[in-house]
């Protein structure tokens, strides 16, 4: 199964819902923030007829151009204000140049974003190209959340399979920005979806750890005396799943092997300084406690 749907803004002025729902378009993602982190001019409006005509929202977006965690989370606090009490899913769009130079960095601005969005109840996604995935955010362990990815092949409003993008947990495929839909003046981004709109607002939701708290503190020990075990698991995943520790190694094996090391302890310290709490590489009941938020 697949759902045909696009994405809006301002860019594409007044929108006929009606027409558009009419030419068979499944679904919608809307604009709801501009770099100057006020509305989108038309987000209220396409919102309001979106619902009038029985238009599906399946989100809204961000285009981001923040560089740090802070600025991160402040423009996902502005879109939560924007939202009020609606609860679309929320995609943070990560393509900006101003990104390309953050290195590691960037899997926790991303995070930081995601947390902001999630801690509030709603679902979080993260759109980008195929290239920029595998060249700024793929190297570094990459992010557990759902993807919605673009790659247009010949850009010619068609859909070829041949350019369908290869992506872990993508579940929408933004294949042209030269679509034409009836109701819209000039282009529209078109999108394929391959799951349910309302199972990827579940997967979104679901970060739970699938390994048993630690009840000992858990520190980094030399070699032959290196703590190990599922516990040291559930430490590791938490600090994969908060940006501080890649997925993978260089050598292309998973990080959460159950294995207190150097990589893991480095890690903790990152987070506890982060967070402001003592930096030591120990995770006892205060770092347990700010892991599991």
């Amino acid at each position: 199964m697949s759902l045909t749907g696009i994405d809006v803004s301002s860019y594409q002025g007044t929108i006929n819902w009606w027409a558009v729902k009419q030419n068979g378009i499944d679904f919608a993602i809307l604009k709801i923030i501009r770099k100057d982190l006020n509305p989108d001019k038309e987000f209220e409006e396409n919102w309001k007829n979106c619902e009038a005509y029985g238009m599906k929202v399946q989100g809204v977006y961000n285009y981001s151009y923040a560089t740090t965690v802070s600025k991160a989370q402040f423009a996902a606090e502005r879109v939560l204000i924007i939202l009020g009490n609606r609860k679309p899913m929320v995609w943070m769009d990560v393509e900006d140049a101003v990104m390309k130079n953050l290195g590691k960095n960037l899997i926790p601005i991303i995070n930081a974003y995601g947390k902001v969005i999630t801690d509030a109840g709603l679902p979080f996604g993260v759109y980008t190209g195929e290239s920029f995935y595998k060249t700024y955010i793929k190297p570094y362990g990459g992010v557990s959340y759902p993807m919605w990815i673009a790659r247009y092949g010949k850009n010619n409003g068609k859909c070829d399979v041949k350019y369908q993008p290869q992506v872990p947990n993508m579940v929408g495929w933004q294949y042209t920005s030269k679509g034409r839909v009836g109701g819209i003046v000039g282009n529209v981004d078109m999108n394929v979806w391959y799951k349910d709109l309302d199972a990827v607002y579940e997967d979104s939701t679901s970060h739970s750890n699938p390994y048993a708290e630690p009840e000992r503190l858990l520190y980094y020990k030399r070699m032959a005396m290196m703590m190990k075990g599922n516990d040291v698991k559930w430490a590791q995943y938490e600090l994969v799943r908060k940006g501080f520790m890649p997925s993978v190694n260089a050598k292309g094996k998973t990080n959460i092997d159950g294995y207190f090391g150097k990589t893991t302890s480095d890690a903790v310290k990152a987070f506890q300084k982060s967070v402001g709490i003592k930096v030591d590489g120990k995770i006892g009941a205060v770092t347990k406690a700010y892991l599991k938020k």
